[in-house]
C-alpha cells in the first residue's frame, strides 16, 4: 500500500468508528504514516544491512501524538480535543502574544502537540506567534516601496535609496531553469530521463526561491525597523505579505497603495512632457468635426 492508501484507510476506519471510540483524528493518521514508513523501509532498504525488525521495549514507545490548533488555556488547566479540561505545570505562557484571527480560542496560539514521552509522561508544545522583545524607535517618518518585476524601489522621507537586486546565483539559476526546461520538453513523458531531470529542475528552483525569499526578510525587517508609516505602492506576492505580519509585530502603520496615484499627488509626466492627452470622447468628436467641415 502507498502513504495515500494508508491514510484513505484511517479516514475510513475513523468515521466507522467515530461514535464509538473518540481518537483523536491525527493520531490516527500518524500511526498510519508510520506504518507506511516502516513497510517502505523493509521493501527498499537492502535486507544485509536493514536487519530484522526490532521491537522496542515496553516503556519507550513514543505514545500517542496529537495535533490540534483546539488547545485552550484557561490559568492553570487547558483544554485538548477530545480529551476535556486538564491541569498543566512545569511551564508558562509567552509574552507578547499577538490577537491572531478571531477564530482561534487562545490568544496567539497557532497550533498545540502533545505526546508521551519514554518516561510515561505527558509533554505539551505549543506555537505562539508573538510580537519582537525589543521594538526600536523609527529614525525616519515615512518609506515608500515600489515594486519593478523583480527589482525593488525604496524611498526614506523622500530619498532614493539603493536596494540590492538579486546577486550572480539567482541570474545563474535562473539561466540554469531554462536550460533544464528545453531539456524536458525533449524527453519523453514517463521515462526516467525525464524523472532525474525534474528532479534537478524542482531544486534548482527551490533553493532561487529560498535566497529571494531571503533577500525580501533582510529587505523588509529592515525597513519595518527604521520607517514609522510604511506606503506600499503596488506591492504584491512574498514581500507585501511580509510588510503586512512585520508592520503589526513592530506596531507600524502600512498603507498599501494600488492603481492610479491619490487625488492631489502628481503623476510621471509622460514622454511629451506635462501636455495631457484630451480624452478619447474629445478626440472623436475633433476628427468628426474635421470630416464635416
Amino acid at each position: 500500500m502507498t502513504g495515500k492508501e494508508f491514510r484513505a484507510a484511517a479516514q475510513d476506519w475513523c468515521h466507522r468508528r467515530a461514535n464509538r471510540d473518540p481518537f483523536p483524528s491525527t493520531a490516527i493518521y500518524q500511526t498510519a504514516a508510520d506504518m507506511h514508513a516502516a513497510f517502505r523501509n523493509w521493501h527498499t532498504k537492502p535486507r544485509a544491512r536493514q536487519g530484522l525488525p526490532r521491537f522496542k521495549p515496553e516503556g519507550r514507545a513514543p505514545g500517542i501524538y496529537v495535533a490540534s490548533a483546539g488547545t485552550r488555556f484557561d490559568g492553570t488547566r487547558v483544554r485538548l480535543p477530545k480529551f476535556g479540561w486538564m491541569r498543566w505545570r512545569g511551564g508558562s505562557l509567552p509574552a507578547r502574544r499577538l490577537e491572531g484571527p478571531q477564530s482561534r480560542t487562545t490568544l496567539g496560539m497557532v497550533y498545540g502537540r502533545v505526546w508521551r514521552d519514554a518516561g510515561e509522561r505527558w509533554m505539551l508544545s505549543c506555537v505562539f506567534e508573538c510580537g519582537p522583545a525589543d521594538v526600536p524607535a523609527p529614525t525616519v517618518e515615512v518609506a515608500v516601496v515600489r515594486q519593478d518585476g523583480p527589482g525593488i524601489v525604496v524611498e526614506l522621507d523622500g530619498k532614493a535609496v539603493d536596494v540590492p537586486g538579486p546577486d550572480e546565483r539567482s541570474d545563474a539559476d535562473r539561466r540554469r531553469m531554462r536550460h533544464l526546461q528545453r531539456r524536458l520538453n525533449r524527453c519523453a513523458e514517463g521515462s526516467k530521463r525525464r524523472a532525474r531531470l525534474l528532479e534537478r529542475f524542482r531544486n534548482v528552483a527551490r533553493n532561487l526561491r529560498n535566497r529571494e525569499r531571503d533577500r525580501h526578510h533582510k529587505l523588509t525587517t529592515t525597513l519595518v525597523r527604521a520607517a514609522g508609516v510604511i506606503v506600499a505602492a503596488e506591492v504584491r506576492g512574498e514581500v507585501l505579505r511580509q510588510l503586512r505580519y512585520k508592520a503589526e509585530w513592530h506596531g507600524r502603520r502600512l498603507t498599501v497603495r494600488r492603481g492610479p496615484p491619490e487625488p492631489g499627488h502628481a503623476s510621471a509626466p509622460n514622454a511629451r512632457g506635462d501636455r495631457r492627452l484630451p480624452p478619447r470622447s474629445v478626440k472623436r468628436e475633433s476628427s468628426n468635426e474635421g470630416r464635416r467641415v
